[in-house]
This record gives C-alpha cells, sequence and structure tokens, in this order.
C-alpha cells in the first residue's frame, strides 16, 4: 500500500476476525447482531469475517512491520456463556493490512456487515456451547474431534487459503435440546433472506455436534471420556433442527445432508443391508425394545427371539452368497449395540444366550460405570444384534470425492472384563498390518482388493441416498485369514460420517478440506491462492503486541525430551474442571527452557507443563505464563528427580489446591495414556 493511501488515526475500517486466532482459549468472542443475541440463548453471532473497527494509530511501514493498530468499535462482544467485552478498556490490536480495509458504504444506523459486502462464502456453524469444554482424543490427529473448535479453525484455515477473506462463518452455540428446538420451530424466521449471512454468494450450515439417544445429562453421558459429555445432545432435537435449516434454504456441508446423517448415526443401515450379499455385512437383526419391556425388563425371552432371527438371518446370507450351509459352523458369539451411540461402553461382546441376555440387559437396564450401576435412559426404539467376525485387524479405508485416498489398520487387540473392546492399536503400511497375519501380505492384499470393491459397491448405495457424491466417507472392514493361501475373509464393519477420526494421517486433512470446500462452493475445482498468509495460530493470545508466541516444536530438544506428552487428569468429584482441562495430548516448545528445563504446551494453548523455580513440576496456565514460569503454582504437580523429564517420574502425582496424592493421573509418551482405567467412564471415540 503506498503511504498516500495508508491509514490515518481515526479512519473508521473493516478488520478480517478470527474468534479462535485472535482471543484467549477460555474466552472467546462472538460478534453478535445486538445484544439479545450475545444474551439470550442460542447465542449467536459472527467468529470469522469482517466486522467495524477504527484506527489508534497512523500506520507507518518502520513501525510493527507497517501493520494496523487498531480497537473494535462494534460494541457487542460475547462470549458462549453470555460474558460481553467491555469496550471501554482501551483493548486494541494490530492487523496486518491484508486485513484492513474501508468500508463501502455505512448506514445511518451502525451495522455489523458491511450490507454492501458480497462474501464469496457464508457458513453458519453449529457448535457445543456448554460447560463442559471438549477433549479430543489423541487417536483423532492434530485437527481435533470434528465437534471441537482446533477442527473448525483448521478447515477455516485452509479455506482461507483459496477463498482469502472472501468468507465468514456465524456460529449458533448450543447447550441442550431447548436450544435446538426454537431453531427447529423458527430457522425460517431466523436465518430467512432477511439474515446478513444470505447476502453471500453461497451460504451452507455445518453441525458440529454428536446427535445421541441418551437423555441429556444423565449419568451414561456425563461420565463419557474427560470431557463430561461435551457435545452430546438429543438426537431426536438434532434433526428437527438440521430439517428446518435445511428447509429454510440453507443446505448441510457438514457432516452430511439430515437423512443420510440420521440414517449412518442410527445405525439401521445394518440391518437393512444385512441380505445384500455383494456389501458383505455380518448377520444382524434389529431387537426391539418392546420386546425387552413388555416382560418387565426381563431380557431372557428377547434374547431367545434375537437370538434365533439372528441364526435365520446366517443362514439366509450362506444361501445367498453360495456358502456351504454349516460354513462358520454354529452362531455361538456376537455383539449387541446401540444407534446413535459414540460411545465403546455402548458395544457389548457376547457368548451364547446367556452372554446375549447380559449384553441386552447391560444396554437398556443398568450398566456399571465407575464402579456403581447406573440406569440406561436412552430413546432408542430398538438394539443392534450381529455375529461376531472371527478376523485379525479392520481395514479403514477413507474415501473422499468419491475415490480412496488412505487406508490404515487398526485393531483392537483384546476384550475386556467388561466385554468391551479395548487396546486400539493401528499401522500405516501394509507390511507393518501384515504382522497381524502372521506376515501373510498376500492375504492382506487381497482383503484390501475386496475391501475396495465393496467400497465401490456401497458408494453405489451412497449415491442412492443422496443423489450426490460427499466429499468424505469412511468405510471400515474385518479382514481375516481363510485357511487357504492369498485369500481373505472380508465383512462390512462400519460406515463413518465425515467428520471421521483421521488418526494422525498428516496428507488426509487437506484432501478432505478441499473436498469439503468444493462441496460448500459447488464447484469441482478451485484455485487455490498461495499469496495469501494465512492468519497466525498463538497458543496463547499475546498480552503485547511484540510478543512472540510460543509454538510447538517439531523435533526433540537437544536433551532429548520427549516432542510430545499425553496427559490424563481423570474427572473426579473433589476435582474441578479447570483440572481436568489439563488432560490432552501436549507438544514440546523449542527455544526456552524455563528454570533450565523443557516445556510442553497443550493443543487448546491454555495449558503449560513447566519445571518450577521449587523442583517440582507443575501444569499451569496464562498465569503462569505471564510470570515467565518463575513461580511454583499450577493445578497438579510432581516432585522431580535427577533430570528426569515428567513422563519418567515414579510414584503419584498430587492435584491441587491441598495437593493429595492421585494415582489415576498419568503423564506419557504413550497416547494410551488418556485412555481412562476400565472402570472409570467411557472413551469417546469410534
Amino acid at each position: 500500500m503506498a503511504m498516500e493511501d495508508s491509514f490515518k488515526r481515526g479512519d473508521d475500517v473493516l478488520v478480517f476476525y478470527r474468534m479462535c486466532k485472535r482471543c484467549r482459549p477460555d474466552r472467546k468472542y462472538l460478534a453478535v447482531l445486538d445484544p439479545k443475541h450475545g444474551a439470550f440463548r442460542p447465542r449467536t453471532g459472527i467468529s470469522d469475517g469482517w466486522v467495524p473497527a477504527r484506527v489508534m494509530a497512523d500506520q507507518q511501514p518502520n513501525v510493527h512491520g507497517g501493520d494496523v493498530e487498531v480497537e473494535y468499535s462494534w460494541p457487542h462482544f460475547y462470549t458462549q456463556r453470555g460474558h460481553i467485552a467491555d469496550s471501554g478498556t482501551g483493548w486494541t490490536e494490530w492487523f496486518a493490512p491484508q486485513y484492513v480495509k474501508r468500508p463501502t458504504g455505512r448506514g445511518s444506523k451502525p451495522s455489523l456487515v458491511d450490507a454492501a459486502s458480497e462474501p464469496d462464502l457464508a457458513i453458519l456453524t453449529f457448535r457445543w456451547g456448554g460447560l463442559n469444554e471438549i477433549i479430543a482424543p489423541a487417536q483423532w490427529g492434530e485437527t481435533g474431534s470434528s465437534v471441537s473448535d482446533i477442527f473448525i479453525d483448521a478447515y477455516c484455515d485452509h479455506f482461507q487459503q483459496y477463498l482469502k477473506t472472501g468468507y465468514e462463518v456465524w456460529t449458533v452455540y448450543i447447550e441442550d435440546k431447548s436450544d435446538m428446538m426454537k431453531i427447529a420451530d423458527a430457522a425460517h424466521l431466523i436465518f430467512g433472506s432477511h439474515h446478513p449471512m444470505r447476502r453471500a454468494k453461497k451460504v451452507c450450515a455445518m453441525y458440529h455436534l454428536y446427535p445421541t439417544g441418551f437423555e441429556e445429562h444423565c449419568v451414561p453421558n456425563s461420565e463419557t471420556g474427560g470431557d463430561g459429555g461435551a457435545a452430546l445432545v438429543d438426537q431426536q432435537a438434532f434433526y428437527q433442527m438440521m430439517q428446518a435449516v435445511e428447509r429454510a434454504g440453507i443446505p448441510s456441508r457438514f457432516p452430511h445432508d439430515s437423512g443420510f446423517y440420521e440414517i449412518l448415526t442410527s445405525k439401521r443401515w445394518t440391518y437393512y443391508m444385512a441380505l445384500v450379499p455383494h456389501l458383505n455385512l455380518p448377520a444382524t437383526v434389529a431387537l426391539p425394545r418392546m420386546l425387552i419391556e413388555q416382560n418387565g425388563g426381563s431380557c431372557a425371552k428377547a434374547a431367545n427371539w434375537a437370538y434365533e432371527a439372528l441364526d435365520k438371518v446366517r443362514q439366509k446370507q450362506r444361501s445367498l452368497r453360495g456358502e456351504a450351509p454349516t460354513e462358520g459352523g454354529p452362531l455361538c458369539k456376537g455383539v449387541a449395540k446401540l444407534g446413535f451411540s459414540w460411545e465403546a461402553l455402548d458395544v457389548k461382546y457376547w457368548e451364547g444366550k446367556a452372554g446375549l441376555q447380559t449384553a441386552i440387559s447391560q444396554l437398556t437396564q443398568a450398566i456399571e460405570i465407575s464402579d456403581e450401576y447406573t440406569g440406561q435412559p436412552h430413546n432408542l426404539e430398538a438394539l443392534i444384534i450381529q455375529e461376531f467376525v472371527e478376523h485379525d485387524m479392520e481395514l479403514r479405508l477413507y474415501v473422499v470425492n468419491g475415490e480412496v485416498e488412505a487406508t490404515i489398520y487398526t485393531k483392537f487387540c483384546k476384550i475386556k472384563p467388561n466385554n468391551e473392546f479395548g487396546d486400539f492399536k493401528e499401522h500405516f503400511t501394509l507390511e507393518e498390518a501384515a504382522e497381524w497375519m502372521g506376515g501373510d501380505v498376500a492375504t492382506l492384499k487381497d482383503g484390501e482388493r475386496q475391501c475396495r470393491e465393496i467400497t465401490a459397491h456401497w458408494m453405489d448405495w451412497v449415491s442412492m441416498q443422496t443423489s450426490q457424491t460427499p466429499p468424505g466417507i469412511r468405510f471400515d472392514y474385518f479382514v481375516g485369514r481363510t485357511g487357504e493361501p492369498g485369500k481373505a475373509k472380508v465383512r462390512t464393519l462400519e460406515i463413518c460420517e465425515l467428520g471421521f477420526s483421521m488418526l494422525g494421517k498428516k496428507d488426509l486433512p487437506a484432501k478432505v478440506f478441499t473436498a469439503m470446500l468444493h462441496a460448500c462452493m459447488e464447484v469441482d475445482d478451485l484455485k487455490e491462492q498461495p499469496e495469501v498468509e494465512v492468519l497466525a495460530t498463538n497458543p496463547v493470545r499475546e498480552a503485547k503486541a511484540f510478543q512472540k508466541p510460543l509454538v510447538p516444536g517439531q523435533v526433540k530438544s537437544a536433551s532429548g525430551a520427549p516432542e510430545k506428552l499425553f496427559v490424563l487428569v481423570p474427572r473426579v468429584p473433589h476435582g474441578t474442571s479447570d483440572q481436568s482441562k489439563c488432560t490432552g495430548p501436549y507438544d514440546l516448545v523449542t527455544g526456552t527452557t524455563p528454570n533450565g528445563q523443557p516445556l510442553w504446551i497443550n493443543e487448546r494453548g491454555d495449558r503449560f507443563l513447566y519445571a518450577g523455580n521449587d523442583g517440582y513440576w507443575y501444569i499451569g496456565d496464562e498465569e503462569e505464563q505471564d510470570a515467565n514460569f518463575n513461580c511454583n503454582s499450577g493445578y497438579i504437580r510432581h516432585i522431580g528427580a535427577g533430570g528426569k523429564t515428567p513422563d519418567q517420574l515414579g510414584g503419584p502425582w498430587e492435584r491441587g489446591p491441598d495437593w493429595g496424592s492421585e494415582p489415576e493421573i498419568r503423564v506419557a509418551t504413550d497416547p494410551e495414556a488418556l485412555h481412562s482405567p476400565p472402570s472409570k467412564g467411557r472413551n469417546k471415540g469410534k
């Protein structure tokens, strides 16, 4: 920009605001249309987009790299909890020139958006607004789980490479089904043609929530993993909301349209398609809930009915596949599972009719969670009963824009005492995975060939449900040996919606996000704009304009400190939510050694694992960072020992403020550390 065109003190401008980049992780502000949109639920406003500001100093080429110092002139910034940003503090921020522009015109009244502008894309996101914060398991990879702000920010980063600043994101925070029902009843009034986002060339909606059949705030939800069931919402209200927004003319682009997404999450497709031979499903039946409850919850008769129905399906499948009537032997074991579920605890292994009866009882009557029995308050009309498929591994095929783009091999290596599947492992190469088949590479190759053929059939089925090719979808298969050299046995295990766990596959997110953008823009191709600088991700909001942000390291330190650590601080009655937020993966920070020791930062950027000035290791937050870690405070601690890193320390960690010993707190280099002990709740993931 020539200096004669530079911004001057007092100029009214627009700045490209990105909530997750500009705000502290625990204090994110939406720019809302008026105070009512920020005070009343469901709260909604702009989280990414152009917002009004005022220049506070003449732009100078030799000051702060030519950036522009501004203060936000829009008075209505609210958090997801309804807290208000104080506009009278004199807070200013620096923006690079490409993120500052002059308004094209102003009306007689102040306005949040420039009515004369026409963004290329407006995204309406529905995300979690509850008190408990989302904690994504490490297995989801660096883009986080599909309900996390990390994931949303990651695809916005990617979209910005193509759209520059020609997009905006409107966020709706959902806390419970009452929020969703308000939208379901009035979506056409709230998001109709008069809404500012409708001025964009393309508009779409994205839903970052987990629809579940369980009652809100019940024990099976609240004791899920380490985040208290964050983002789990009532499935009936959720789909009513989705359908209402779609009827208002806003298409769903993530994960899928409401009809197809409901088919996938309900898992009804497993028994709908069980007798289609070329889809290779295990024998599957639905067991209506009424058959269980009509006998006062006694599951013996229901187990008999389900067992006999399942055996008939097995026999019919053999006939349709041209197999011998005795193929696979008698029915002796299987799994029982729930639809609209995201929990490992909702899949139960069983053996014989007695085992099936127990599994049915656990999924409908009472189950042990955290050493106590609790009821199962879900509204599902049926259980899903399947035969167990003997297998050596699971093979996951990631389909992006109709093409297989990645293959990952996984395995649950044991069945736990509570009949759940555990000890999850993964491999990324065929040669590594063949170890699970005794080194039989030829049989694994045959299995992968079969999986690809079945996937082609499934994609035909998908197109029947949607009339389009989805940006992404994942198909999981059981693969096992048959005893015949080079011949594998394959069965369909699962169909996972867009938003699936990418298991740390480094090149996959970019492919998926590009396909998502193509769907949003309704085009087959877009030209990337490499000259556009995506706003830098700052783990902690800069307190001073020139403060250098901490950046997660990519290599080990000279001392050999682990590049990544995994921390588990379980939720306990005497603990706090701030302590539980210490759970998660931590990256080594390069270029700094507070008190002569390594430093790690968590993926949200609001927790630090550091060595205090008293010889203890602590996990603290921004208060400790502001003190340059020359302090001895935090949420948990452990006495140091002779140069050992935190993962090498013996004995229990301690929980503040009284510093009582907590043997279940873990700090390790193995991501399995994030999994709670078997008797302590449930682990989110698929």
